[in-house]
């Protein structure tokens, strides 16, 4: 994949996530509405967002959360002229908004403050059908989650392995994966970088035994960021 369509996936990321603003937005917008594969693209990330949303099981805050949000909100009762009333009662609808807002994104900060973010969908091009992975890094942790979407089964003596690969290099096992559900992996070398090609291959149960891809590659796809 040339590192043009690398660019473009990334942006496509940046969009689906409502990063991507002002002008720029505008640019993509325009682009992405006369190349179908860019507004492909685009739905591929809002697909992997919403499965990875769909994951977050909500919490509730503690009641310290509740008091000190209170107490932020609380205002003291003071004597104004007639004028002046106005701007206060607006001062409060603010005040009241920014409440609302907060008590709206404390659940999602409190279940995940460092959630991983999705770098690459990995897709079968000769069978569409056979479903995806989204690979999503944690670079604090140096790990890597992939979770399948309605990813096809496999024999039981079979395994499937990721690998990734430099531009010009041979494939790197990385570990194996479960089909089922999402597999994270603690990398041993460093992230891939965004160039990098993640494949997934059928291998005998327990992995490839000759440390390089020996089977069918059923799912591949380009590090975007």
């Amino acid at each position: 994949m040339k590192s043009r369509s690398h660019y473009h996936a990334a942006l496509a990321a940046e969009y689906a996530l409502g990063t991507l603003r002002g002008a720029a937005r505008i640019q993509f917008e325009q682009k992405m509405q006369a190349d179908p594969e860019l507004a492909a693209e685009v739905a591929r990330w809002q697909e992997a967002f919403t499965q990875l949303d769909n994951q977050i099981t909500p919490v509730i805050p503690p009641a310290s959360v509740w008091k000190r949000i209170q107490h932020n909100l609380a205002l003291q009762p003071t004597r104004v002229p007639v004028t002046a009333r106005r701007p206060v009662r607006a001062y409060m609808g603010w005040a009241l908004a920014a409440g609302l807002a907060a008590l709206l994104l404390i659940p999602r900060l409190l279940v995940q403050p460092q959630a991983p973010m999705p770098v690459a969908i990995l897709a079968s091009s000769n069978a569409p059908q056979a479903g995806q992975w989204v690979v999503s890094a944690d670079r604090s942790t140096r790990s890597l989650l992939l979770t399948p979407i309605n990813a096809q089964n496999i024999a039981a003596d079979h395994s499937l392995e990721l690998w990734a690969i430099a531009p010009g290099g041979k494939p790197h096992s990385l570990g194996l994966l479960n089909t089922q559900q999402p597999t994270q992996l603690a990398l041993a070398t460093n992230m891939p970088d965004a160039g990098f090609t993640l494949a997934i291959s059928l291998e005998p149960r327990g992995g490839s035994p000759t440390g390089q891809p020996t089977g069918a590659v059923l799912y591949s796809g380009a590090m975007a960021l």
